[in-house]
């Protein structure tokens, strides 16, 4: 008997040591962040073995999300999503709702804030889908700021469909720009700006297969740099997006997409963008030059929190009341607290990168999807429209200083401390080119889905587009 146990136990130890052998090379395929994951839930599971009462575990569904703390936790699961019994229906009600819950996020950030801010105003434009460029040009020049950048922070189109559930023919639907300045009261009207416009499908960019495709901001910041123009005279960098109906006859999308991007400056510097615009494609740097930032925030996440349903406004009292209700105040709360100048401002929008399904969250329940319905809410002319509300992430870019420096420091104690977010987890920007003809897909998919894993923010269903402005990739 006792030769029986010995072999017995001998035989279990080699499948042990088997089984652990061919643990290790599972966990040595992972990547760092999805090690990271691992090893919480590793660690959860001692501290719960060795008695850790379960409110003090670390739980590691929130390991690289982008929000932690009660919005967080309700989002992924940890804890139950508070329901809103006693939102509020009223227009007025809901204001005044807004202004409160506003004036005391504004008195948690006031610690934070940078000596050195600018006021901010957002004004929204009302253009047409075919002419958004020119009735954005004729605003600025009545309003005097296409003569005075350095008032404006930057200009963006509104990522939202107005008039949601109406797809147009032609190009004739409701647009909404965004003006970021400060005060500008009084200034004489001036002659409309000047704008370059690049198309994303032109082969702008020499870059070659695995090098970082270029954001929309880098390849307008290396034309800025070679025409001379800085962003005193820089009135703003946005990316042209686009609505498009896709999807098929089984599911129907609602596709915010970028198709370019559009820089604006002062009018004398009209040849000079021209004559930089020629040559191409350009060989240039793989980010933004050495004294200039592009920061980038996510905001749908906080979105998903605060903004459930696309069409109908964010409900109030809102169940996450310590985070933003838009992403015009987040990107607000970054000017106050970094402390920028518009003088100092290439760009400052909300905006898209990759293809983004507005469907997709249209109704409380994940499997409806509604391409209309809604109150009709109030747009820039005054005349209310249904819409649904778009954004994806934040991008501002600015001529860098020491203060600035110090200024993002703050922001990220102030993200971190008081909204309990890490903003700039799982962007995926600048994803490598891919091989060109059958690998392009595969490979854009293969990062897509460890993108997904790694951050626990799992996206649409969209098949990513060629990298733009870099396509198809250099030879060698």
């Amino acid at each position: 008997m006792g030769v029986v146990r010995r072999l017995l136990g001998t035989a279990l130890q080699a499948i042990d040591a088997a089984g652990e052998r061919s643990h290790a090379k599972e966990l040595a395929k992972l990547t760092p962040a999805e090690r990271e994951r691992y090893d919480q839930w590793e660690a959860r599971g001692a501290a719960s073995r060795a008695g850790v009462p379960e409110a003090e575990l670390v739980y590691p569904r929130l390991v690289g999300a982008v929000l932690h703390g009660p919005a967080g936790e309700a989002l992924h699961g940890v804890t139950e999503r508070p329901s809103v019994r006693d939102a509020i229906d009223d227009p007025a009600a809901w204001e005044a709702c807004r202004r409160a819950e506003r004036a005391a996020r504004d008195a948690v950030r006031a610690p934070y804030r940078s000596p050195a801010r600018r006021p901010l105003l957002v004004t929204r434009v009302m253009t047409r889908d075919g002419s958004q460029l020119e009735d954005l040009g004729a605003h600025l020049a009545a309003t005097g700021l296409a003569a005075r950048p350095d008032l404006v922070f930057g200009v963006h189109r509104v990522p939202d469909h107005i008039s949601a559930g109406v797809f147009r023919g032609g190009r004739s639907g409701p647009v909404e720009w965004a003006v970021l300045h400060a005060p500008a009261d009084g200034l004489a009207p001036a002659d409309v700006p000047a704008v370059l416009s690049l198309d994303a499908r032109e082969r702008l960019v020499d870059r070659a297969k695995g090098a970082p495709s270029p954001l929309d901001e880098d390849l307008a910041l290396d034309l800025l740099r070679r025409a001379r123009v800085g962003p005193e005279r820089t009135i703003g960098i946005a990316r042209d997006l686009a609505i498009e109906r896709g999807g098929d006859e089984h599911s129907a999308s609602m596709d915010v997409v970028v198709r370019g991007l559009h820089v604006l400056t002062v009018p004398a510097e009209a040849a000079a963008l021209s004559s930089a615009a020629e040559g191409a494609p350009w060989r240039i740097a793989a980010g933004p030059p050495e004294d200039v930032v592009v920061d980038v925030l996510q905001w749908d996440a906080i979105a998903r929190a605060v903004h459930p349903v696309r069409q109908h406004r964010p409900p109030l009292p809102s169940p996450f009341a310590y985070l933003p209700l838009t992403a015009h105040e987040l990107l607000g709360a970054y000017l106050d607290v970094v402390g920028l100048d518009p003088a100092d401002a290439y760009a400052a929008q909300v905006t898209h990168d990759a293809p983004f399904d507005l469907l997709s969250r249209t109704s409380a329940r994940t499997s409806v999807r509604r391409t209309g319905g809604g109150p009709e809410l109030p747009c820039a002319d005054g005349v209310p429209r249904r819409r649904m509300t778009g954004g994806h992430h934040v991008v501002v870019a600015y001529r860098d200083r020491p203060a600035y420096a110090e200024g993002r420091a703050r922001f990220d104690a102030y993200a971190e401390t008081e909204l309990r977010a890490h903003l700039r987890t799982g962007l995926a920007l600048r994803r490598p080119v891919p091989a060109p003809a059958g690998r392009l897909m595969g490979t854009i998919d293969r990062v897509g889905v460890v993108t997904d894993f790694v951050t626990g923010e799992w996206g649409d269903d969209h098949e990513h587009p060629p990298p733009r402005y870099c396509w198809p990739p250099a030879e060698g």
